[in-house]
Formats: C-alpha cells, sequence, structure tokens
C-alpha cells in the first residue's frame, strides 16, 4: 500500500467530485471491508494533516472545495498576518486580521478558511480555523521579570508574550535575551507558557541580538563532525587531476569580486576574434567533483539552500575549507572548475557554446575597486595590471555589447545602490553608504548572465529535468495599485493586460536623474514578484529572459551545484538523469531557504542601524516620505536609512487618505506626499521591535 500515491489519486478524484463518502473512497481505491478500522484512521489522519475536510455530513471534501486553504501563517509586527498557500511561495498571501488568528502563531501550518474573496487591488482575507502543525517549540525573546513571574516578549513576530513560572527562568536576568521552549501553546483566554533554556546575553548588546536571530531561524556557522570529516577527507585526497579537462591553465583567466569576498566562485576570460566576434570563458568551481551528491557533507548543504551574508558574518553553506579553500578560485593556484564557454557576436547574440570540465590558474584576484580604477584611466593600476589591460578593455565592450541586447528586450535595470554597513574592530557602525554599481560589477554581472542563460538554454533543449531560476509577471492588481502611485511622479504603466518589463523597463530610465528616483525604483521593485527556483522553464520576467538558470555560484547556492550536476549528465553518459519529482523537491526547499536568508540579511543590518541611530537620539535629521499604512508615515534618512513617524503620537488628526495616497491633517492644510523632503527630530530606536521612529518638525510647530 502506497499511502501517499492513495492520497493524491483521491485528490485529483475530489476535484472532479466536490464530495466522497467513506465507502465511495474505500471502494475507488479497493480497500478491504476486514481492515475498515484502519482505513478509517488513515482517512482521519488526512483530515488532521489538512489534506481533505470532513463536513458536518461526514463526506470527505478538498479544502479548496469548501473555501479553505492550507498555508503557512506569517504574523507581521504583531498586528496582522498572511497566509502563504502551501502549493506554491509566490501566490499571493491571505490577510488574516488580528482578531481571527484564533492562536496561531508566526511559521505554523494552518488552515484557513476564506471570508473575503480577492477583488480588484484587495487581496483575499479569512480566519484561521485549524492550526496543523505548530512550527517549532522554541522562541527567542526579551524576558520582563517581575517578583514571582515573567514574560519573554518575543523578538520575531510571534504573536503573543509567553508566561515563564518562576521555577523555569534559571538565572536569567530581566531585559535579557533568552530561548524559551513552549510547554503550553495558549487558548482565547490563557497566553502561551514556556520555560527558559537558553540565556543569550543582555537586550542591549547588538551581538546578542544577531545570535539570538541565527537561533531563532535555526541557522548555524558550525558542521557536524560527520560532514567536518569528510571535508578533511576531502582535501587529503584532492589532487588536480586533468583527466577530461580542458587545460586552460595558460589563459590570462581572472577573478573580479568584492575586496572582502572570500568565496571566489567565478573567474573569467575575453578575448577577441579573428572573425570579429568575442570568445567569453566563464569559468565555475567545480564544487561536485568534491561534494558527491547524498554525502553528509551534500546534505547539510542542502539543508541549507544558500550561504547567508550577515552583517558581521557569513553563515556558508559549506565548511571555510571547502568555500574559502579548496573550491574558492584563489590567486595562482590551480582549481578545478565547471566551464562555458561562448562564441559571441557583435549583437550580443551567442552564435556558438560548449560546456565542459576544465583546469584554471586565476592570474589575478582583481577587485571591483581595481577594475573600476583601471578603466577610468589610473595610471598606476594600469601599469601594475598591465598584462591584462587590453582584455579589460575588451571586457568593458562586451559587457556593453550584451547590455545593449537585454535593454533591447526590456530586461529592467534597477538602479538601486547596495546600502553597505561598515564595522569598525569592535563590530559598531564605522560608516553608512550606497556602494554604487561601476563597471566592473556590470561586467561580471553581464558575463554571468550570459552564462546563465546558455547553460538554462542548453537543458531545456535537451529536455532534461532540472532546475531553474525563474519569475513570473507581475499580478495586474498590483499593477493597478503601482499605477496609482506612479501618477504621483508623473508616469504610467499603459497597459495592464499585456504587461511586458520594457514598460517598466521606460520609467526606470526616465527617473534616472530625478531625486526620487530610487523611491520609483523601489516602488516599482516591490510590486513585482519574487524570483524563485522551479523545474517547469517559465522564464524570468524581471531580465527579459526566456530560459533562464543559475550555474555560477555553486559554492554558496545549492540551485548552482544541482545544475552542475545536471549539465556532468550531458557529458558523462554513465551518470543517471535526475527525477523531476526530486528536483521539484529541493527547487521548493531552497526557494524556502533564500527566504530565510533575505530576511535574516535584512534583519541583521536593521539590528546594527538600530544601534547606530540610538546614539542621535534627539537628533534634527531630514528625511524623506517613502510610503504609508493606516496609522504610519515612512521615511528615509540622508543616509538611507528606514524609519517611521506613528501619526496616533501627534497632537493633531490625521487620516490616510488612500485615494490620493497621502496622510493628511483633517484640521489644517498639512500634507504629506510620497518624495517629500521634511525636517525631524529622531525620537526613538528601538532594539526590540527594530523600528527607528522620527517626529517632523512641521507637525510639531
Amino acid at each position: 500500500m502506497n499511502l501517499e500515491k492513495d492520497l493524491e489519486r483521491v485528490k485529483e478524484l475530489l476535484k472532479d467530485v466536490k464530495y466522497l463518502t467513506f465507502e465511495q473512497i474505500s471502494n475507488f481505491l479497493d480497500w478491504t471491508e476486514q481492515d475498515k478500522k484502519d482505513y478509517k484512521a488513515i482517512l482521519m489522519s488526512w483530515v488532521d494533516s489538512g489534506d481533505l475536510i470532513l463536513s458536518k455530513k461526514n463526506r470527505f471534501s478538498l479544502p479548496e472545495n469548501l473555501g479553505y486553504v492550507k498555508g503557512i501563517f506569517r504574523i507581521i509586527k504583531n498586528r496582522f498576518a498572511f497566509v502563504d498557500r502551501e502549493d506554491s511561495i509566490e501566490k499571493e498571501g491571505i490577510f488574516i486580521p488580528k482578531e481571527e488568528f484564533n492562536n496561531a502563531l508566526d511559521g505554523d501550518t494552518v488552515l484557513v478558511e476564506l471570508t473575503e474573496k480577492k477583488r480588484n487591488d484587495k487581496g483575499a482575507e479569512g480566519r484561521v480555523v485549524k492550526i496543523i502543525e505548530r512550527r517549532k517549540n522554541t522562541v527567542i525573546g526579551i524576558l520582563e521579570r517581575s517578583k514571582d513571574f515573567a514574560f519573554v516578549m518575543p523578538t520575531g513576530s510571534f504573536g503573543r508574550d509567553i508566561y515563564i513560572p518562576n521555577s523555569q527562568i534559571k538565572n536569567a536576568a530581566n531585559k535579557d535575551l533568552v530561548a524559551v521552549e513552549i510547554t503550553f501553546w495558549g487558548d482565547n483566554s490563557r497566553k502561551p507558557e514556556g520555560k527558559v533554556i537558553k540565556i543569550l546575553g543582555s537586550s542591549t548588546n547588538s551581538k546578542n541580538m544577531i545570535e539570538a536571530l541565527i537561533f531563532r531561524e535555526n541557522l548555524s556557522e558550525n558542521f557536524s563532525s560527520e560532514a567536518m570529516q569528510q571535508t578533511n577527507a576531502i582535501i587529503e585526497n584532492s589532487k588536480i587531476d586533468y583527466t577530461n579537462r580542458k587545460d586552460l591553465t595558460n589563459l590570462s583567466i581572472i577573478t573580479i569580486d568584492g575586496a572582502d569576498a572570500k568565496d571566489l566562485d567565478d573567474a573569467v576570460y575575453v578575448e577577441k576574434l579573428e572573425n570579429g566576434n568575442y570568445k567569453l570563458i566563464v569559468a565555475i568551481a567545480d564544487v561536485s567533483y568534491y561534494v558527491k551528491k547524498d554525502t553528509v557533507l551534500d546534505l547539510e548543504a542542502r539543508n541549507r539552500g544558500n550561504s547567508v551574508y550577515l552583517v558581521d558574518r557569513v553563515l556558508p553553506m559549506f565548511p571555510k575549507e571547502i568555500s574559502n579553500g579548496i573550491c574558492s578560485l584563489n590567486e595562482k593556484e590551480e582549481k578545478l572548475t565547471f566551464s562555458c564557454e561562448m562564441e559571441i557576436d557583435l549583437k550580443g547574440k551567442v552564435v556558438n557554446y560548449e560546456v565542459y570540465k576544465s583546469v584554471i590558474k586565476s592570474v589575478h584576484r582583481m577587485t571591483y575597486k581595481a577594475v573600476n580604477g583601471i578603466l577610468d584611466g589610473d595610471k598606476d593600476l594600469i601599469n601594475e595590471y598591465s598584462d591584462i589591460y587590453e582584455m579589460l578593455k575588451q571586457m568593458l565592450k562586451l559587457s556593453k555589447i550584451l547590455r545593449a541586447k537585454k535593454h533591447k528586450r526590456g530586461s529592467i535595470d534597477f538602479e538601486l545602490p547596495e546600502l553597505k554597513v561598515v564595522l569598525d574592530k569592535d563590530e559598531k557602525v564605522e560608516k553608512v553608504y550606497l556602494k554604487d554599481r561601476g563597471e566592473g560589477e556590470k561586467i561580471i554581472e553581464d558575463f554571468m548572465i550570459a552564462a546563465n542563460e546558455t547553460v538554462a538554454e542548453r537543458i531545456y533543449w535537451l529536455e532534461l529535468a532540472s532546475i531553474y531560476r525563474t519569475h513570473e509577471k507581475p499580478d495586474r492588481e498590483k499593477i493597478v495599485k503601482l499605477n496609482e502611485i506612479l501618477a504621483k511622479f508623473g508616469y504610467k504603466i499603459p497597459n495592464f493586460d499585456n504587461i511586458h518589463p520594457k514598460q517598466f523597463q521606460e520609467i526606470i530610465e526616465r527617473s534616472r536623474d530625478k531625486e526620487t528616483s530610487m523611491l520609483v525604483h523601489k516602488t516599482i521593485l516591490t510590486s513585482l514578484k519574487q524570483a524563485r527556483y522551479t523545474v517547469e522553464d517559465i522564464g524570468h520576467f524581471g531580465l527579459a529572459s526566456s530560459h533562464y538558470t543559475h550555474f555560477t555560484s555553486p559554492i554558496r547556492r545549492y540551485a548552482d551545484l544541482m545544475v552542475h550536476r545536471v549539465l556532468f549528465s550531458t557529458i558523462d553518459n554513465s551518470i543517471k538523469p535526475f527525477k523531476e519529482a526530486d528536483l521539484d523537491e529541493i527547487a521548493q526547499h531552497i526557494s524556502k531557504t533564500e527566504r530565510v536568508a533575505m530576511k535574516a540579511e535584512d534583519e541583521s543590518v536593521r539590528i546594527k542601524l538600530v544601534e547606530y541611530m540610538q546614539k542621535r537620539v534627539g537628533e534634527k535629521l531630514t528625511v524623506m516620505v517613502t510610503g504609508f499604512a493606516p496609522r504610519k508615515v515612512f521615511f528615509e534618512t540622508d543616509e538611507h536609512i528606514e524609519c517611521s513617524w506613528d501619526v496616533t503620537t501627534s497632537p493633531n488628526y490625521y487620516v490616510f487618505d488612500e485615494e490620493n495616497y497621502c496622510m493628511v491633517d483633517r484640521e489644517s492644510d498639512t500634507v504629506f506626499n510620497l518624495g517629500d523632503k521634511v525636517e525631524a527630530v529622531l525620537e526613538r530606536a528601538d532594539l526590540l521591535t527594530l523600528e527607528i521612529s522620527v517626529m517632523p518638525l512641521k507637525d510639531i510647530f
């Protein structure tokens, strides 16, 4: 008996027939009468898991047949929640007002009854009717201690405070960060209860807050002893084997990365051919040679899904001996690589290509800063790197050709400089600045996209099961809402029914030199869906690319490692093709780990920024209005640090005008519009909520 297959068969049948009785299901699955009791238990287990619903008339149905949805519960700032549909991380979440949580907590798997269907620009709403599975039984929070008991205020969006009896506090002090094990999940009249299992230290220490973040998201810097044993064995037994590999060690291949990067997984080489075309070689660290599928080391990397780059440390997908050592394409070291060699014409078309295993020896470990300096004409740098100067000029020419091709087809190129937080030796914020993309950054981006597209197209035409990097068209409703906001800046998307990335590209170009350009670009970006990993090759909307995958970063992304393995199966016939179902499971998992990583990376930066702003409370700041909520105005400082103002703290009566997208004082003519520059006082920076609060001066006076 295969219960998983039986469940899928019942689900398929229920798509056509709304209800089925126990007898009908038994007959359909050829279940025997003598095991009737066991089969009823199986059916009820499917009801418990939320896969089926049992109606009041004792008939079984699918949740969606009766207006129910199964999904993951996400609390937003303890005010409301969304439920992400379980069948897809990308479908629009269902809004849950706080009064309809029904004891659900952040991360729980829940069953939701839809109370209001999606209409126009408003998403579906619902209420939690059943908690199918609790996410985990440990929570991180700040201890608020009294004489006989304590409460823990969760640092993440858990949903409720946790009661801690005096006997379960351990030696935790007031305001300590603690890990709590939940012993009672709470009900309508009582809070959840728990016991302190780990004391993480003072909540006023930002390093402790980052440690708590790592613990809360189930991340880790450490690997199991078995994984480390395998790592050591790989290093001890490794040697550069040229068998069935192209020797590229005579080429002037270089790496170009940030100055602080230690895991160098891509190297590039360009040559102008006699026929006028360009030869581009993108050589990628051959991690798949060292890390075999389904080994302990591989399974731990799969579980992590990707490296996580926090503000003060890296949580690598592989041990540093792999990521920074044997696989990293370090300068003047022979390294095993998987290369994509392309011949590209003057219109940017790949007219010929080859994918093969290789050996390289990087002649220089270049930084973006050095490459940008050389291309800007820095004579000292040009002399220092005279051996590759001509190649760098050819790289720039080829990069611009590839960029022009992408532009022509409508690829969206957001001009959003990265917010860089630099820490001093004491891990305090030394400076905050916007890191612009220079030509060096753009060269690598253009070359990596070319390689990713070429590899994706090869896999597609060979009809291989693989993992693609996909990006779906935005929802029409979101574009309608976006258009209303863009109208405030004088821009308009003309065609909702045939959305093309070129429409966004044109607005980005028109707004590029305006003071509000970053705000316009961010507004467009947030209206688009999040890219993800799928086994379906549905293309990449943002890049206007028909076929796209991730091939270029196997040290830090598990998707790329799997694509390497799929590719190698086309070279070595002894390797069996991968099963689509297995790849689909991996794709869904790593899409989720990517979201966790992005959330953790952003939160780690926010922790340091809040700490940085705590020292500046009382300062006057110039801030720009970037958005609204019913009771809030959101701003950005000159350093591009996000902050907000709760209008209910004002002595004046402010109302959010949704139609005109502005905040209006009903008792005066004061209006806050998008893009307005405002003088404000920094009032508070709270490490618990990670909120930075300001008060506009024009509201005070």
